[in-house]
């Protein structure tokens, strides 16, 4: 007689930064899941449709649409049991928060995230999360990036940190048309992305010149934007030329 083996749990991570994504694929490496990822709402409903997923790790901004409106969608979808949800996305008050909560999310990540962090709010998903409560989202950072956010583990942070340098001249051609188009929608959402990037690699500079670029491309100031971008992308440039150095 064949004892027959369960499937390992599906993890759905909804996230369009590849920066992020890959710290994901790193931080939950080593646990007994299935993850897979997609970079639109489009691409998540789909697999949403056809995988089992059980718990679903989203950002909130996306290229094609809205992370709260999928948490909203699944939970009022009564044909399929939902997945959990953690949402795990950058700026967020406490008022977003609470709609998040009434939407039927169980727990939110304030992105940058620290690996010990992520890796126990996943493992208490999937290990049972309505039989307790959820971890706090508010732990403090040391000022040493690798232990804040790697666990003090410096081979991820360094495979972290070479996936962010293929990414950085992406990020500036994406930028320069942005700012050349002036649109600032397209800046707004490259400077959601990289505020929690620059953090996590510990560049707490750049990173507030990302997070006040997003926060000035949604006010609609074009020029304050434009000479934002251009410091920003200073400092990009430094990054890339001292990481293949």
């Amino acid at each position: 007689m064949t004892t027959r083996r369960s499937s390992p749990p599906c993890v759905l991570l909804l996230e369009d930064d590849p920066s992020i994504q890959r710290f994901v694929q790193l931080a939950l490496e080593e646990l007994p899941l299935q993850l897979h990822c997609c970079a639109s709402v489009a691409q998540a409903r789909d697999l949403l449709r056809t995988l089992p997923v059980q718990l679903l790790l989203s950002d909130l901004h996306l290229p094609d649409g809205s992370g709260l409106a999928l948490c909203q969608e699944l939970q009022a979808t009564a044909s399929r049991p939902a997945p959990l949800i953690v949402v795990f996305s950058g700026g967020i008050d406490t008022l977003l928060e609470q709609q998040l909560r009434r939407s039927g999310v169980w727990q939110v990540l304030h992105k940058p995230v620290p690996l010990g962090q992520l890796v126990q709010c996943v493992e208490q998903a999937l290990a049972g999360p309505l039989s307790s409560s959820p971890p706090d989202s508010h732990t403090a950072a040391a000022t040493d990036p690798v232990h804040a956010f790697f666990n003090g583990n410096q081979a991820l942070f360094a495979a972290y940190r070479a996936t962010c340098l293929q990414q950085f001249p992406r990020d500036l051609m994406a930028g320069d048309q942005a700012a050349h188009q002036g649109d600032c929608t397209a800046l707004r959402h490259l400077g959601h992305s990289l505020k929690s990037v620059l953090s996590m690699l510990g560049h707490p500079l750049p990173a507030q010149l990302a997070r006040t670029l997003e926060e000035q491309a949604g006010a609609g100031s074009p020029e304050t934007t434009l000479h934002i971008w251009q410091g920003l992308r200073g400092h990009l440039e430094a990054l890339q030329t001292s990481g293949n150095t």
